[in-house]
């Protein structure tokens, strides 16, 4: 295969590369270079995964050699199945038969797809020994930043400060493993720099990095996840509605502080909407993401709104805010930390994603239930069309009646976003048209498990009644 084809079926579908010239410089060099992905073993595999794992398929067909990194110790670390390593281990067989389920069984044998458990890595005394290097190499406010990887805020490491070993263990998972290309969706690009950033400094080999755009949910707002739990959860969204019932009720008690009845009359005067986005605020969570200037996130409806500030401010306003939270919490009687515990299950509503094993009814009910509204592109079911319909070489077909002009087939994503945008698709019928698509794709898994069932049996009943 020629280098241009090599190259365009790396490059297909990324996101971000980094970077293009020293990848090319790579497939020159190597016929058979080496490219990983990590996973913490942590639950049911939801439909964006096959966006990385068509990633996967290309590189191989590229000449690459993919190792899968079930990320044992880091789903621990993470607090993954209660940090339980046999029920940690359950589900990374679970992640096995997924791939063999994918097609991969083939590769599997031959080598060009391999499986390393990080427990495997971490028994060498070289890898410890690289974890600190890159340790050393780095400052507590880069570590910090590279939390996110986890799905974990900045400040999270101050509960339990195991959670600042894992930036450098997945570095040190990149250089152990002799990586060529580091790859993963838009939320690893933090670990996939860090590692950039200390290549030299420890003497490693420096990896390039392809990064794929991440699937929202299927609700409104944020991504599909890989754990699950039986049932969902309050949000901020909720908890601003509560809030804003008593608020009038808060501000005449005089047993609350004076900076906590400040922030709720400033909230009060505000009219409609503004007041529920200044109770939101009020009640989410700050950030940094780098750079020079701290930035304030306050989480809206629609979208997550960045204020930048200078860092006496910020640290200024966040510990005026922390303290009036820890009030309105005890006057709602209720308990901040179970608060969020339930906050982090909202995101693991079992509704909010497609999981490779669900039925074709529950795919359809999920489908059906998503949000899409009429006319505006930027939704999960457009997403799943330009991530995993089109690119997986499944067309639409949208059944209509003859008196509405007919059925519409669309063999290009523009094609279709720009009907959407016009209204002459409806959401109901491109959402009958997207259950199809996708009842057609998991079929294999579907098959595959009910000829294999064990490892899912399994994680089915890890999950039940689990809290994260």
């Amino acid at each position: 295969m020629d280098l241009e084809r090599r190259m365009e079926l790396v490059l297909d579908g990324a996101q971000e590369i980094i970077t293009r010239d020293e990848i090319e410089g790579i497939l020159r060099e190597k016929e058979t270079p080496k490219a990983y992905v990590g996973y913490e073993p942590s639950g049911y595999i939801h439909i964006g995964w096959l966006i990385i794992t068509n990633k996967v398929k290309q590189l191989i067909e590229a000449g690459f050699e993919v190792e899968i990194l079930l990320a044992d110790w880091h789903a621990f670390i993470n607090d993954k199945f209660g940090g339980d390593m046999e029920k940690i281990e359950q589900c990374g067989h679970y992640f096995i038969d997924c791939y063999r389920a994918y097609g991969f069984s083939d590769d599997i044998e031959n080598g060009k797809l391999k499986f390393t458990w990080a427990s495997d890595l971490a028994d060498s005394g070289k890898y410890w020994e690289t974890v600190l290097r890159i340790s050393k190499a780095s400052t507590l406010s880069r570590i910090r930043r590279a939390m996110t990887v986890m799905g974990r805020k900045e400040d999270e490491g101050e509960l339990d400060s195991s959670k600042f070993i894992y930036p450098a263990m997945q570095a040190a998972d990149i250089f152990q493993l002799g990586v060529d290309l580091a790859i993963g969706g838009m939320d690893q690009r933090h670990a996939h720099m860090l590692a950039r950033d200390v290549a030299e400094k420890v003497r490693m080999k420096k990896p390039t990095a392809l990064h794929t755009p991440l699937l929202s949910s299927l609700s409104k707002g944020g991504r599909m996840e890989m754990t699950t739990s039986t049932e969902g959860a309050p949000d901020h969204e909720k908890m601003a509605k509560l809030v804003e019932g008593r608020i009038d009720e808060m501000i005449a008690d005089d047993a609350l502080s004076e900076n906590t009845r400040s922030f709720l009359q400033h909230i009060g005067s505000l009219q409609g909407e503004g007041r529920f986005r200044a109770l939101e605020a009020l009640l989410s969570t700050s950030k940094g993401i780098g750079g020079t200037a701290p930035r304030f996130t306050v989480l809206q409806r629609d979208e997550s709104q960045e204020i930048v500030m200078n860092r006496d401010t910020m640290r200024e306003l966040e510990w005026r805010r922390a303290e009036a939270r820890k009030e309105i919490f005890r006057f709602l009687k209720m308990e901040e930390r179970i608060y969020e515990a339930e906050l982090k299950m909202s995101k693991s509503d079992p509704d909010s994603g497609i999981y490779l094993h669900d039925s074709e009814d529950e795919i359809r009910r999920k489908i059906k239930k998503a949000w899409c509204p009429e006319g505006h592109a930027e939704n999960p079911i457009m997403e799943i069309c330009r991530m995993l319909i089109f690119p997986m070489g499944k067309g639409i077909t949208i059944p209509r009646p003859e008196k509405w002009g007919g059925p519409l087939h669309f063999e290009d994503h523009e094609e279709l976003r720009s009907a959407f945008v016009k209204k002459e698709v409806h959401p109901a019928d491109l959402k009958k048209a997207v259950a199809d698509g996708i009842v057609d794709i998991l079929e294999p898994y579907r098959e595959y498990f009910a000829k294999n069932p064990d490892s899912l049996k399994k994680v089915k009943r890890l999950n039940r009644g689990r809290t994260r």
